[in-house]
Formats: structure tokens, C-alpha cells, sequence
């Protein structure tokens, strides 16, 4: 069990990291607390803490003074800050002096504090295995100024400080870059899910680890650059440019096609990024950052490892909002294909569909409701036997795919494959089935469209001469006589609203010859289905 101290002078700020944990159960015992520099230093001469959690500004003796003092007696005591936003230049001071870690007070939580006492008890326990394998000073401060910065840059990309602050805190960590003629680079891992299953077995350190090395190894020398982790997915680079020394595009597009390039050949990782315009001056850095997000976003529509440029995405026609919904034209079509189960004409009509939204200049959320609508079309016209048993052919559901999907060529190439998927199931279920439960199913449904007895048989792939005689014997009726039956009884439920007229029914139930239909009606009902109507509404 080791032992730990916290020294605050805000006796709530002491009471309430106290009270954030049973620190029992992660091996360590809080010992002693204080509430400045001199009080924990008499305090930790007589306890021998192993870990001391401090506040920097005290009255009396301040943390700093407290680390100076200690470190000199106490020989094996680990030290963390605790700090505000606008102290980090004490917090580097304090890491000079040999403080292990930094805690920002207003984001301590359970889970940070957790993480700080494993990473401690590591350090501790390293040390009492082989003393002379303890981490130098200069690696601890700049582990850390890496995780300061970090924190800096995740605050420029969120809002969380103004631009007076950027510039002042861009100033105390003595960023690596001028701060004129920047460019900003965001690179994000694509299909990150996937690659970080490839390194569970070694966890995402190494992941981050490896693909800063080669970024660091990469970009040249002569650019000034300092390099930034928002995740395991997300980092951003931002260097300084000599316009002067020739095309700028050129430099970058070389570098960075480079960069993408060598992480795929190394750790066959695929990255896309977006590359802002050239700004001048700190307070610009978020600008420069919104316009590297701005022109990632663009990668939806282009595809995965692709070199993005914001100069070149807002010269590009500006996409907008379309109509989601299938037309009736496209309705009609994917119904031909559906009966048909033929996939050369679903790949045709998907291309068809993609072509429209490209030129209509569709946005992202446009493309991703069409695609939806396409997939609730094929979950209508699914058997029933085959909506109710239908296995998942991947790990995500299509609708998943459809809204989560990173690109979308991917999108397209998955709704192509979740039709082959259900032409095959589809067509494997309904021969499973009795014939003439099939054929009743089919006419139920397409009553409307152009069927016979010809396309049913061919659709549940069986001799119609034969399908003929199972309905008669099955059923006590033929298979014209079913059909018009069916299609009868939907007109009248047509005909008893006044909202169409006679001969939009007729095309509504599968006849295109009003007059056949009149007279099919009529001996079907005994009245014409004008008759029909009237007698149909004096009645209510």
C-alpha cells in the first residue's frame, strides 16, 4: 500500500478529491493532508509519502517551493500539480523541477484519477524493482509539454478559449512554429474501428505511438511544425510555409502524399487530410482549423486517402438539400428488378440513382436518406416468410451501414451487396414454400402491375401448366379467377372514396383498358362501378 498526500489550501477542493474514491482499493493510503507549502512539508518529512498531490499557488510556501524543498530529502516521492487553465507556466516550472504528472482541477474526475494512480504505482513499483531504471526528468517534461499541448490545441478546436487566450497560451508552451504563413493539417485514420482492432492486442498507445513517428520522421526538417493528438484517430500538424521558395500546393501535396503513403506501407493504415490556406498569426489558428475540418468533410463524397484542400472544396459547386423519396418512375423500376432477381439491372439502377444525386449536387444527409429509402423499399417487397427469418449477413445492420458509413462509395458498394444478399434469401425461402401460398403471396402484393399466370410461374421458378392445375386443386378456383378477384375487391375499396376517378382505379388494380375494366366490374359485382359508387354512397 503505498502512501499519499494532498495538499490544497481550499479545504473543499481537499474534501472533495478525498471523497472522489476509496483510494483502499487502488493501493493507496491517504495519509496526511495540508493546507500550504510549510504544513505538508513537516507533515511529509514525518510520514514519508510516496505520492504528494499538490496545489501551486499557497500562501506560506507555495507548491513549487514544496516539490524544491521535498525532492531534496524525500528521494523516491512522486509529484502531481494540481493547476488551472491559466497556469501553465507554473505547471512547467513544476515539471522542471521534477513533478511526475498534472491535474487541471475542473476536469478531475474518477476515471482521471484512477488512470493517474495506475500510472503512478507503475512508476513507484518500476523504481523499487531497479532504481537505476528511473525515467529522466527530461522525458517526464516532455511527455508532459506533449500532453499540455495537446490539451491547448483540443481547447483551440472546441471554442473553449478566445483568441486573446490562444495567443497568450500558444506564447507560454513555446510552440515549435512562428507564428506567421501557418498551415493547418487534420489527418484522420479512416475506418478507424477496424484498425484498432488490428492493435487490441497492444492497445492504442501503439497505434498513436507509431503513426507520430513516421509523421514526425516524415515532414521535413526545414518545416517548423509542431504535431498535435485530438485521438487515436484524429492529429493534427501544423507547420510554417515559404511562400517565397516556390508552390506551396506543390511542398504539401509532395509531403503529405508521402505521409499517407508510408502509414499505409508501414502499418496498412489508410488516412485522409484536409489542408487549411495559409494564415498569419495565432489568433488564427482556429480559422485555419475549421477550414481543415471543413475540407475533411469533403471526403465523404471522394473517397478514403485522399489530400483535401479547403481553396480547392469552397470553389466546388455548393451541395444541397434534395428530395429523399423515390420517384414513381424509380418505384416501378426497382419492382421489374426485384421480380426479376436480376443484379446487373440492381447495379444499373443504383448507378442510376447516384448519377441523379450527383447532379442534382446533393449534401451528405441528402445521400444518406436516399440510400435509406431505397433499403425500406426492398424491406416492402421482401416474402413475409423471409422479412420474419431473415439472418444478418454482417456485423452492422444496412441501416447502420447507411447512416454510419464513412464514405459514400462504401455505402453504395454495401446497398449492393445487401441486395444480392436478399435476392438469394428471398428466392431460397419462397422455394421452400408451397406454390400456390407463393403465388397467392406474389398476386396479393403486385395485383397492380402487369402479372400473369406466365411471370408468377417464372418468378417461383415452376411450369405454369402445372401451377395451374395445384391453384385449381388447392384453391377451387383458377388463377385468373383469384387475380380478379383480388383486384376487384381493392376497386371497390377505391370506389367508395370520391378521390379518384373510375378510370385512375382502373390503372390503380392492374387494368390500363378502362373499358375491359367496366365490363369485368360489372359481371364480377352486377353494376358498372359508376352504379357501384352511387349506390355505395346513398347508402351512407
Amino acid at each position: 500500500m503505498y502512501k499519499l498526500m494532498i495538499v490544497d489550501d481550499e479545504l473543499l477542493m481537499r474534501v472533495g478529491i478525498r471523497s472522489m474514491l476509496s483510494w483502499e482499493e487502488y493501493n493507496f493510503q491517504v495519509v496526511g493532508e495540508a493546507g500550504n507549502g510549510k504544513e505538508a512539508l513537516d507533515l511529509a518529512l514525518e510520514v514519508d509519502p510516496d505520492l504528494i498531490i499538490t496545489d501551486i499557488k499557497m500562501p506560506i510556501m507555495d507548491g513549487l517551493q514544496l516539490i524544491q524543498e521535498a525532492s531534496s530529502v524525500l528521494k523516491s516521492c512522486k509529484y502531481v500539480i494540481l493547476s488551472n487553465f491559466d497556469e501553465f507556466h507554473y505547471v512547467k516550472e513544476a515539471l522542471k523541477l521534477g513533478a511526475a504528472d498534472y491535474l487541471i482541477k475542473s476536469e478531475i474526475t474518477e476515471t482521471s484519477l484512477i488512470d493517474l494512480l495506475a500510472a503512478m504505482e507503475q512508476k513507484l513499483q518500476s523504481e523499487q524493482v531497479n532504481p537505476t531504471n528511473i525515467p529522466s526528468m527530461a522525458y517526464d517534461y516532455s511527455k508532459s509539454m506533449r500532453h499540455l499541448k495537446d490539451s491547448f490545441f483540443q481547447d483551440v478546436v472546441s471554442g473553449f478559449i478566445n483568441e486573446k487566450e490562444i495567443v497568450t497560451k500558444a506564447e507560454e508552451l513555446h510552440l515549435r512554429i512562428r507564428s506567421d504563413q501557418m498551415v493547418v493539417i487534420k489527418f484522420i485514420v479512416n475506418y478507424y474501428e477496424d484498425a484498432k482492432r488490428k492493435y487490441v492486442e497492444k492497445g492504442e498507445k501503439l497505434l498513436r505511438f507509431s503513426i507520430l513517428n513516421i509523421m514526425e520522421e516524415i515532414i521535413p526538417s526545414k518545416w517548423e511544425k509542431e504535431i498535435f493528438v485530438e485521438s487515436s484517430s484524429e492529429y493534427w500538424i501544423m507547420i510554417n510555409v515559404c511562400p517565397e521558395n516556390g508552390s506551396v500546393h506543390t511542398d504539401i501535396n509532395k509531403r503529405c502524399t508521402k505521409l499517407l503513403s508510408s502509414i499505409k506501407d508501414f502499418m496498412n493504415l489508410s488516412l485522409t487530410a484536409g489542408v487549411s490556406t495559409i494564415v498569419f498569426g495565432f489568433h488564427c489558428i482556429r480559422k485555419a482549423c475549421q477550414e481543415a475540418e471543413f475540407a475533411l468533410r469533403q471526403g465523404f463524397f471522394t473517397g478514403s486517402n485522399q489530400l483535401l484542400y479547403y481553396e480547392d472544396v469552397i470553389r466546388a459547386p455548393v451541395r444541397k438539400e434534395v428530395n429523399g423519396m423515390l420517384s414513381s418512375q424509380q418505384e416501378r423500376d426497382f419492382l421489374k428488378l426485384w421480380v426479376s432477381k436480376d443484379y446487373k439491372k440492381a447495379e444499373d439502377f443504383l448507378a442510376g440513382i447516384r448519377c441523379s444525386l450527383e447532379t442534382l449536387q446533393a449534401d451528405e444527409s441528402s445521400i444518406r436518406k436516399q440510400y435509406i429509402m431505397v433499403l425500406e423499399t426492398i424491406h416492402s417487397h421482401l416474402s413475409r416468410a423471409a422479412e420474419r427469418g431473415k439472418p444478418s449477413f454482417t456485423e452492422r445492420s444496412p441501416y447502420e451501414i447507411v447512416l454510419k458509413g464513412e464514405y459514400w462509395e462504401d455505402i453504395h458498394q454495401d446497398m449492393l451487396a445487401h441486395i444480392a444478399y436478399y435476392f438469394k434469401a428471398d428466392s431460397e425461402i419462397m422455394q421452400e414454400r408451397n406454390y400456390t401460398d407463393l403465388a397467392i403471396e406474389l398476386i396479393d402484393k403486385y395485383y397492380a402491375e402487369d402479372i400473369s399466370l406466365q411471370s408468377i410461374a417464372n418468378q417461383i421458378n415452376v411450369n405454369p401448366s402445372y401451377l395451374s392445375r395445384l391453384f385449381k386443386q388447392e384453391k377451387g378456383e383458377n388463377f385468373i379467377s383469384y387475380l380478379t378477384r383480388v383486384r376487384i375487391e381493392h376497386a371497390k375499396a377505391y370506389l367508395f372514396s370520391r378521390k379518384w376517378r373510375v378510370y385512375e382505379i382502373a390503372e390503380k388494380v392492374g387494368y390500363h383498358n378502362y373499358t375491359y375494366f367496366s365490363k369485368i366490374f360489372k359481371k364480377s359485382v352486377g353494376y358498372t362501378p359508376e352504379e357501384y359508387r352511387e349506390l355505395q354512397q346513398g347508402s351512407m
